[in-house]
C-alpha cells in the first residue's frame, strides 16, 4: 500500500482530536470554516462526494478523494466511516503534502 504512511498520519490526527468524523459533521465544520482539509473515501456513495464537494467547492476547503474503498474506515478503525474533515491547519497542511508525494486519488486545491 502506497499510502500507509498518510494513513497512519490521520491516525495521529484522530488520536490528537483532529478530525471531524462523517458527512453531517464534516457539513457543519465546513460550514463553520472549522475544516480545512476533507478526506472522502473511495466508498462513499456519489451523493455524498457531490454534496461534499459542492460544500467545499462553496467554502474554499481542500478535498482528497480517496481511490481505494474502505481504506479510510479501517485506519481510524471506524469502519463505517466515509468522510473525515481535518481541523487543525498543521495538520491539515501536512496530511497534503504527504498525500500529493504519493498521489493515489483525486485531490482538488481551493485557492
Amino acid at each position: 500500500m502506497g499510502n500507509e504512511k498518510f494513513l497512519r498520519f490521520l491516525g495521529l490526527a484522530a488520536r490528537a482530536g483532529k478530525l471531524v468524523y462523517g458527512a453531517q459533521g464534516v457539513d457543519q465544520a465546513i460550514k463553520k470554516r472549522r475544516a480545512k482539509l476533507v478526506i472522502v473515501d473511495g466508498s462513499a456513495s456519489e451523493n455524498t462526494k457531490k454534496e461534499i464537494g459542492d460544500a467545499c467547492t462553496y467554502y474554499r476547503v481542500r478535498v482528497i478523494v480517496l481511490d481505494e474503498s474502505g481504506v479510510l474506515g479501517r485506519s481510524l478503525h471506524k469502519p463505517n466511516n466515509k468522510v473525515i474533515g481535518i481541523v487543525c491547519p498543521q495538520f491539515a497542511q501536512s496530511a497534503w503534502d504527504k498525500y500529493n508525494a504519493i498521489s493515489g486519488g483525486e485531490t482538488i486545491e481551493q485557492d
